[in-house]
């Protein structure tokens, strides 16, 4: 089992801040502590995942594919994402979200399917859209969570863990010249930073991403099911949708789908603000930043007619 210090040779775990300072990072907006286990695996955590360190080590969800053995792989992703249950020093209900992510792989073709119309500034993005890199997308679900507050709730980034193994490139399906791209910007992201203390991308191992898990039902799912119509599950991704574009941000291949309803755990029902459904934004691998959002009094969108459930 691979195993990091990340007390330091402590009696206790430091405060963040009060980690050295040669191993603290931040790259597109968000802070990271990177740690390296005795097997040469990385592990970028963030403030978020500092707080929750036991519960995020490999130990608890990787090692021996744990993720797959007691986890479930998530219906309806379109890559490789589990909801892993973890221990947690204190919620009995704490889970991962573990996601593979898909940078320098081909796109495909990508769809923002929440209903109404695409302007131009839609349609450039979704023609241009790639996967993120793995700072990069936690970047910028940091600089939205930053921006948005509680108007856009997200999944909260933990950490990025890089484990030792090593492929061949037709094993991971990268392209180089999408990779060329995501090197230039993080040495970018690194301009003051000195060369040998800089994080690089190693695009023979792979990269995971760890959120914490937000109970609910994706807005689709809750319409299949009958809990809501279908026209109100479009309205939903269309709440979300017209939200980002105000502050400046889009999802490329945006959908219902990508919209939790909350619900409270161990309970029926749904989490309501006043008499609205309170939702979360879940996918991020096609969040991106926008040259023109919407201005504050812009008119919502309206949904496209669909068959109620």
């Amino acid at each position: 089992m691979e195993r990091f210090n990340y007390k330091f040779g402590k009696l206790y775990q430091p405060a963040f801040d009060a980690v050295p300072a040669d191993l603290r990072y931040t790259l597109f907006g968000a802070d990271y502590i990177r740690l390296v286990g005795k097997q040469g695996g990385e592990l970028y955590v963030t403030r978020h995942g500092w707080a929750c360190i036991d519960s995020i080590l490999p130990g608890a969800w990787f090692m021996d594919d744990r993720f797959r053995k007691v986890g479930r792989a998530l219906a309806g992703a379109t890559g490789a994402v589990y909801r892993v249950p973890v221990a947690h020093r204190a919620r009995s209900n704490f889970a991962l979200v573990v996601k593979f992510s898909r940078a320098g792989q081909d796109v495909g073709g990508t769809l923002l399917d929440s209903g109404g119309h695409l302007d131009d500034v839609e349609l450039e993005q979704i023609d241009q859209a790639q996967f993120l890199s793995p700072f990069e997308e936690f970047g910028n679900v940091s600089r939205l969570r930053a921006m948005a507050k509680s108007a856009i709730p997200t999944k909260q980034p933990l950490a990025i863990y890089s484990p030792p193994t090593r492929y061949l490139d037709w094993q991971l399906g990268r392209k180089s010249y999408m990779l060329w791209r995501m090197n230039r910007l993080l040495e970018q992201a690194q301009q003051d930073v000195p060369e040998h203390r800089r994080i690089k991308y190693d695009w023979e191992r792979l990269y995971i991403l760890l959120y914490r898990w937000i109970d609910g039902i994706d807005a689709e799912a809750a319409a299949r099911q009958g809990l809501i119509t279908w026209e109100r599950s479009t309205e939903l991704g269309l709440e979300a949708r017209y939200r980002m574009r105000q502050l400046g941000w889009m999802v490329c291949d945006h959908k219902p789908r990508h919209v939790i309803i909350r619900r409270p755990h161990g309970r029926p029902g749904f989490l309501t603000r006043g008499n609205r459904i309170k939702w979360a934004l879940i996918d991020y691998e096609l969040l991106v930043p926008i040259d023109a959002p919407l201005p504050a009094e812009a008119p919502a969108p309206q949904p496209a007619e669909q068959p109620t459930a």
